[in-house]
């Protein structure tokens, strides 16, 4: 056993060097031919540019399999905000104008229902 390890722990945890995650489909961003670069620096900006209360600031983009919906033209990713609703976020996969309203973060998401 390593050091500092407790043998009758049943679970630990460790620091996570991000403090904002985003879910990204991996299909839906095959299927529109979104670089994963730079659908990656599209996503950190817009999640920096909102204010957040916690945080250092950092972002992970963490591509996923199916997160449900299959839109046409159309990427769906998810934040931990918007799953805290029960919804995913559907984006122009242009990724032009993507701030942090359009992922949820500050305001409600625009359309969003409860139920």
């Amino acid at each position: 056993m390593g050091r500092g390890q407790d043998p009758g722990g049943a679970s630990r945890t460790a620091k996570a060097g991000f403090s904002d995650l985003v879910l990204v489909c991996r299909k839906c961003a095959k299927r529109q031919g979104v670089d994963r670069k730079r659908l990656g620096r599209a996503l950190k900006r817009a999640l920096e540019a909102a204010p957040r209360p916690t945080g250092n600031g950092k972002v992970r983009v963490l591509e996923t399999g199916c997160l449900g919906p299959c839109p046409k033209r159309m990427l769906t990713l998810a934040t931990p905000d918007s799953l805290a609703r029960r919804r995913v976020i559907l984006i122009d996969p242009v990724l032009d104008g993507l701030g942090p309203e359009v992922l949820g973060l500050g305001a409600p998401l625009a359309g969003a229902r409860d139920g």
